[in-house]
C-alpha cells in the first residue's frame, strides 16, 4: 500500500503521539485501512487522540489492515521543497518483506513496522457531547492551536463534554478527542492579599 500526503499532516499528527511511553504501540502513527476503501491516520498519548481520513486519490493498492509507522522514522524524513512549497511524502507499507515501511520525501527510510495492536481509536469518539464545561491541561489546548495552524485552520474549537472526552472541530478534515482533567479542587474565597 502507498499513501502520499502533505508533510505538515504528519507533522500534526505527531504531536498527538506518545513520545516516551512504556506503550511502545502509540509512539506512532497508525494506518487504518479499511476493506471498504476507508484509510485513517491516527494518533493518540491517552489524553488526545487526532484521527486524518486519506483522500481515496492518495492511495494506492489499499491493503486492508492496521500498520502503526514508527515515529523516528516519520521525523527523519524530511520533506521536498519546490520554490515556497513543501511537497508531499510517500509512505509505502510492504506486507510481502515482513511489514516493512518506507517513507521518502528529500530523503528517506526503510524501517520495520511496530508489532503492537494500536487502540480501537473510534470507540473513543463521543456520539454527542452535552455542552458541560471542563477543565483542559493548557498545554495540550496549545498543541491544539499548533495542528490547526498545521492544517490550515485558524483555530481549533473545543465541544465541551464534562467529565467525559470532547471533540476537538474546526480541525480542516481531521478530528481530534481531548481527555479532561479530573481535579477535586473547589474554590473557596480569594486569599486576604488579593481582597481591596
Amino acid at each position: 500500500m502507498k499513501i502520499t500526503i502533505d508533510h505538515n499532516i504528519v507533522k500534526a499528527l505527531l504531536i498527538c503521539a506518545a513520545k516516551q511511553d512504556i506503550r511502545y504501540y502509540l509512539k506512532g502513527i497508525c494506518v487504518d485501512a479499511r476493506a471498504n476503501g476507508d484509510v485513517v491516520l491516527a494518533t493518540t498519548d491517552g489524553h488526545r487522540l487526532l484521527a486524518y481520513p486519506v483522500a481515496t486519490d492518495a492511495i494506492e493498492a489499499l491493503a486492508p489492515g492496521q500498520y502503526i509507522i514508527p515515529r523516528e522514522a516519520l521525523e527523519a524524513v524530511k520533506p521536498c521543497k519546490a520554490g515556497r512549497h513543501m511537497l508531499p511524502i510517500t509512505i509505502e507499507i510492504d506486507t510481502a518483506k515482513g511489514l516493512e515501511n518506507k517513507i521518502t520525501g528529500a530523503t528517506s527510510t526503510v524501517t520495520p513496522l511496530i508489532d503492537g495492536k494500536f487502540p480501537d481509536w473510534r470507540r473513543v469518539l463521543p456520539k454527542t457531547v452535552s455542552g458541560e464545561p471542563a477543565q483542559y491541561q493548557a498545554e495540550y489546548l496549545g498543541d491544539f492551536g499548533r495542528i490547526a495552524d498545521l492544517l490550515g485552520t485558524k483555530q481549533p474549537h473545543i465541544h465541551y463534554n464534562g467529565s467525559a472526552a470532547a471533540i476537538v472541530g474546526n480541525l480542516g478534515a481531521a478530528l481530534g478527542v481531548l481527555m479532561p482533567m479530573r481535579s477535586d479542587a473547589e474554590f473557596s474565597a480569594l486569599p486576604a492579599w488579593a481582597l481591596a
